[in-house]
């Protein structure tokens, strides 16, 4: 006799603090999880537990990108500035998110991916998907914050991390082999997946519009102006030290961080008389990005070394990459795995601002620079692009599930 059992489809939810579909990193990384899945015909549904977006956005709190439904909790996309009733809409916004997932269940086998929240919305989630058999993976693309930042009592930290947090999750996703080795002292190794940073090549199929009829050249920042997370204040030193032997460059940075982080880097550009040749362009869409990278000579990335530069990855780099345009960067974490200095990009030692100034010059001087960043776009598209992982991760995050 057939069975009137119906098979369910296999979804995945993934609950974050992303602001999806705004073009962060954290939000697109996410969105390319979501559409390598699709090709796998694994449906994703993405739910965002905050509401970030202080101005007007052209979607809906429950609507579709590029085919990936997503969901805000607490029912805007909008940011509530009151104190009480932002935090009323947070509690409400859990209850929405249990009930979506309700819902979801009914017609699916279903593996919930946390990306990005706090420790206390994990663990309410966590008794709601324990008690529903529902597997839980988590995003660990950085290191843990007591690692990051030094903090004593590390055993105490990594007790925790051990025997509490890491027991709420079946499996867990990592962006390096740094965080691979580290969480291999805790996990199985058949619970932990490595995907590096990923990319939309087909976003950098454009023609640049820069016909050099002037002879600056245009040197490109796009990423954190948090604190020196990606070594900025380290980059604009260097630039100091480039415009003593060339005159004739621009330095774009694109991205943003509080008024007051932001004032001291204009404070700095200022100081160093650089107000003329350092332009602070802000907080670009997503979309934009493309058109700004082709338009550029050289790429830039002076991250410092740090315990999160070894742990991390950054997502700018494939981006960078797929532009076809010639990068400058620190080695540091991964960096080194992939790329190979004057062959597909231009490597530097991390914190040595006047070698990483004459690296600069010598990129803006080289002959060969189009045909490395020609061999950069090869390296990105043979290890960053989304179509090569959708199967792997389908298989990972729906290797153990039970249709109930």
């Amino acid at each position: 006799m057939k069975s009137n059992k119906k098979m369910k489809n296999n979804a995945l939810v993934i609950i974050g603090d992303l602001g999806y579909p705004s073009g962060n990193a954290l939000s697109n990384r996410a969105h390319l999880y979501s559409k390598s899945l699709k090709e796998t015909d694994i449906s994703p549904f993405i739910i965002n537990t905050h509401s970030p977006h202080k101005t007007k956005q052209n979607f809906r709190f429950f609507d579709k990108y590029e085919g990936i439904p997503f969901y805000y909790s607490q029912k805007t996309v909008q940011y509530e500035r009151k104190f009480l009733t932002r935090n009323l809409k947070k509690i409400k916004g859990i209850f929405h998110t249990l009930y979506i997932i309700k819902r979801l269940r009914k017609n699916n086998s279903i593996t919930v991916l946390y990306y990005s929240i706090p420790f206390f919305y994990e663990f309410v989630y966590f008794l709601f998907l324990k008690f529903y058999r529902i597997p839980i993976a988590k995003e660990c693309n950085e290191a843990p914050l007591f690692i990051i930042k030094e903090k004593r009592n590390k055993k105490l930290y990594t007790f925790i991390l051990k025997h509490i947090e890491l027991r709420m999750y079946d499996r867990i996703i990592v962006i390096s082999d740094f965080l691979n080795q580290y969480y291999s002292r805790f996990l199985h190794q058949n619970k932990i997946l490595q995907i590096p940073i990923l990319v939309d090549m087909d976003r950098f199929r454009i023609t640049s519009k820069n016909c050099q009829l002037h002879n600056e050249k245009i040197i490109t920042y796009i990423g954190s102006m948090v604190a020196n997370k990606d070594g900025l204040n380290n980059l604009i030193e260097a630039i100091y030290y480039v415009k003593k032997h060339i005159t004739n460059f621009k330095m774009q940075l694109v991205g943003t961080a509080n008024e007051n982080q932001l004032q001291k880097l204009k404070d700095k550009v200022s100081s160093l008389n650089l107000t003329d040749t350092i332009i602070f362009l802000g907080l670009k869409k997503s979309s934009e990005i493309p058109e700004i990278l082709s338009d550029s000579d050289l790429l830039v990335l002076a991250r410092p070394d740090t315990n999160q530069s070894k742990a991390g990855f950054p997502t700018k780099l494939g981006e960078y990459l797929a532009s076809k345009k010639p990068v400058v960067i620190t080695v540091t974490g991964e960096i080194s795995k992939y790329l190979k200095d004057k062959e597909n990009a231009y490597l530097v030692a991390p914190d040595q601002i006047e070698n990483f100034a004459n690296k600069i010059i010598y990129a803006l001087n080289d002959e060969d620079a189009s045909l490395i960043g020609a061999k950069g776009y090869e390296v990105a598209n043979n290890n960053f692009n989304y179509h090569l992982f959708g199967k792997k991760l389908g298989d990972f995050l729906f290797q153990s599930n039970h249709i109930i």
